[in-house]
């Protein structure tokens, strides 16, 4: 027998205690998640609709205003839509929170308007106007179509009083400048000419066919550059002058000829339309291109004194409304004429062919015989307008004015009102 008594062996034990330590160490870490989780899923059960403002893009000081201000199924409601910039503006002037959404979106139309104008406008649209608008086949979104248009309340009600359905009003809604209280008339017109765009313009600019009178209202064009702006009384240029005007060369020109300027893109199918005559047998000259608003007024002026106002109201331009303002419109002769071979283009071979083919240049001949009732311009046989391939071909196809382009096919030029 040893001197020393074994010393038993307790590791079962220790590592068995160990083992209990963790474990309730790992439990009280599993208890503190847990109520740390169910602390904050109180949280945010509680504020659930503020956090969700937040999420939107509110500030912190403009939700708690919301959450503040209304119950929960107001908070919903607002929560539906997109941030709204001044919803605090609503709230200060309207408790209707169903609108607010329509406040913002009438605002964006109207930021001219104080807020309390708009709150009165939106209540009285879309409580009084659009329940029967939607019963007369109008939506919701062919409301707010007609709002973004520039409508108000007195054009819906016009809908109403005079139970225009939207089954009635939807082909003249396409037509861009359309005017609600005018759609009976649109529709007179329409009867008529049995086309939208013709019916819209017609009653909106009647001045454009000459023959309904002059409009006492002048209408200044804002857009002279495009190829395809009608100018006569009515719609003026004043003071434009073109920025790419050239010179022809003076093989092009006819000797008397005192203003040998275009817009590039017409001097160059002007050449193109003489160098083609001239293979066959046809000999083009320019006469008159571009001429300034004071260089049209003098010649009015001339031609009033010398022949009186009637005649000149009728074969002259007035000032600001003479197509050779544009650099588009030019007078034609020929070396016949420049000879004295004849004594007006109109009576030339020259004028016959340039009839048969001054479209393919992009010409048309603007004032032809008997359209002086829309054009307000007596027969012209000389005067011609540039105005693209295209569009002259279908002038010609069609035996259109220009006029009546415009109208057919809703060209009616930009402009400022005096």
């Amino acid at each position: 027998m040893g001197l020393f008594k074994k010393k038993t062996d307790y590791s079962y034990y220790s590592s068995y205690s160990s083992s209990r330590r963790r474990l309730k160490v790992g439990r009280t870490v599993i208890a503190v998640i847990a109520a740390v989780v169910v602390i904050l899923g109180i949280i945010i059960y509680f504020n659930f609709n503020r956090i969700q403002f937040l999420m939107k893009g509110y500030s912190w000081s403009t939700t708690s205003e919301l959450v503040k201000s209304f119950d929960n199924d107001e908070e919903k409601e607002l929560l539906s839509h997109d941030e709204m910039k001044h919803i605090l503006k609503w709230i200060d002037n309207s408790n209707k929170v169903a609108l607010y959404d329509e406040y913002e979106q009438f605002y964006s139309l109207h930021k001219d308007m104080n807020y309390e104008d708009i709150v009165d406008v939106v209540n009285y649209i879309f409580e009084n106007q659009a329940p029967s608008l939607k019963s007369m086949g109008y939506s919701e979104k062919t409301i707010w179509s007609m709002l973004k248009d520039g409508a108000g309340k007195s054009d819906l009600q016009f809908l109403i009083d005079n139970k225009l359905t939207n089954s009635q009003t939807a082909p003249f809604r396409k037509v861009k400048g359309y005017d609600l209280k005018k759609i009976n008339d649109y529709i007179a017109q329409y009867n008529t000419v049995k086309d939208y765009n013709y019916a819209v313009n017609i009653v909106n600019y009647p001045f454009i066919v000459s023959s309904n009178g002059q409009t006492k209202a002048k209408y200044n064009i804002a857009n002279p550059d495009d190829y395809l702006t009608l100018v006569k009384k009515g719609f003026y240029l004043n003071d434009y002058e073109p920025k790419d005007l050239v010179e022809l060369d003076s093989e092009y020109v006819a000797p008397t000829c005192d203003h040998p300027q275009l817009r590039k893109v017409a001097a160059e199918a002007l050449v193109k339309m003489i160098k083609d005559a001239k293979k066959e047998g046809m000999y083009l000259l320019l006469n008159s291109g571009y001429r300034s608003y004071e260089e049209q007024e003098k010649i009015y002026q001339e031609t009033e004194q010398k022949y009186g106002g009637a005649y000149a109201a009728e074969y002259v331009a007035t000032p600001g409304a003479s197509e050779h303002q544009t650099g588009l419109g030019i007078d034609m002769t020929s070396q016949s004429v420049v000879d004295k071979q004849r004594l007006v283009f109109g009576d030339t071979t020259e004028y016959k062919w340039v009839v048969e083919n001054c479209a393919k240049y992009g010409f048309i001949v603007r004032f032809t015989e008997g359209t002086d009732g829309i054009t307000g311009i007596s027969h012209e046989p000389w005067h011609l307008r540039y105005v693209g391939k295209k569009v002259a071909k279908e002038i010609k196809d069609q035996n259109w004015t220009l006029e009546e382009y415009c109208l057919y096919k809703n060209v009616i030029p930009k402009f400022k009102k005096d």
